[in-house]
């Protein structure tokens, strides 16, 4: 009997299921029943098992530039918005306006930066969220037993991030949404915690460029984007007026710089001039 070496039989000789053995393509050959089964042993790994290639580690700064902000905030500062503009009539007052579409007057009054009710006069646009068309006030005094809600504003609540020219307004314009305000400044300018909280996260995310999030109580929290440069570290407790970046255009190194700054409450964007310190001058 030949050594098992001398077997040239292929893998085609060997069997798909166990138990089941074919003759060898050289049929000069004719190996024991033991010789053949050590064989099939020996050769079933390279015939049944391909190779696998390793996969190559995924590229940390790719990993950064994907990663998810907490909170989910959205994709990008600026996007569609449904709703409508309705122009307000005679006699007409923001609360029966909002009444009238079911809306929030908060967020009307945000989104349209009124922060007087009394201030809406006849003939202004006031952009209204989800409606999808004009609909008639009531100016009857029936039906309208409930008293007028008032403008909740929190001025102080948090201090000015940078000092600098307001150059992009929250709110609504030409059907889109921007959901903070963008604050002009010399390259490199000391941005500040707009209050005490915990930095939640600190990366790099398309749209925003360098970002920073900061948890405050009371379920706000405050974002800090296109920054030159982030100087905070995730998890670390900072106090209100902590230096955490730089301001810069990371977004985008052809544009000025600015401090992309918003105030989010329950994960919602707030209108930032509401809440910051004489928020009329930053």
């Amino acid at each position: 009997m030949r050594p098992a070496s001398a077997l040239r039989a292929p893998c085609a000789t060997i069997p798909a299921r166990h138990g089941t053995l074919r003759q060898p393509l050289n049929t000069a050959l004719r190996p024991s029943a033991t010789t053949a089964i050590i064989a099939f042993l020996i050769l079933l790994p390279a015939c049944y098992y391909p190779s696998v290639t390793p996969r190559p580690l995924p590229d940390r700064r790719d990993a950064a530039a994907s990663a998810p902000a907490p909170d989910a905030i959205e994709p990008t500062p600026r996007r569609a918005q449904e709703g409508i503009y309705h122009t307000v009539g005679r006699g007409e007052t923001l609360w029966r306006i909002c009444k009238t579409y079911g809306v929030s007057m908060q967020e009307v009054a945000e989104l349209n930066a009124v922060t007087d009710a009394a201030q809406i006069k006849t003939g202004d646009r006031l952009f209204i969220p989800g409606a999808r068309q004009p609909r008639t006030v009531d100016l009857s005094d029936k039906g309208w037993q409930s008293p007028p809600d008032s403008i909740q504003q929190s001025t102080g609540r948090f201090i000015w991030p940078v000092r600098g020219k307001i150059v992009a307004q929250y709110g609504v314009k030409q059907g889109m949404k921007y959901d903070g305000i963008d604050i002009q400044a010399p390259m490199g300018t000391a941005v500040r915690s707009a209050d005490d909280g915990t930095i939640a996260f600190v990366n790099v995310l398309p749209g925003y460029g360098n970002i920073i999030i900061i948890k405050h109580r009371d379920s706000y929290s405050t974002v800090y984007a296109h920054n030159q440069m982030n100087l905070a570290t995730e998890g670390s407790r900072v106090s209100r007026g902590t230096i955490i970046a730089r301001l810069g255009n990371s977004h985008n190194p052809a544009a000025s710089p600015t401090l992309h700054f918003q105030i989010r409450r329950y994960n919602k964007a707030r209108n930032p001039l509401f809440y910051l310190q004489n928020a009329s001058a930053p």
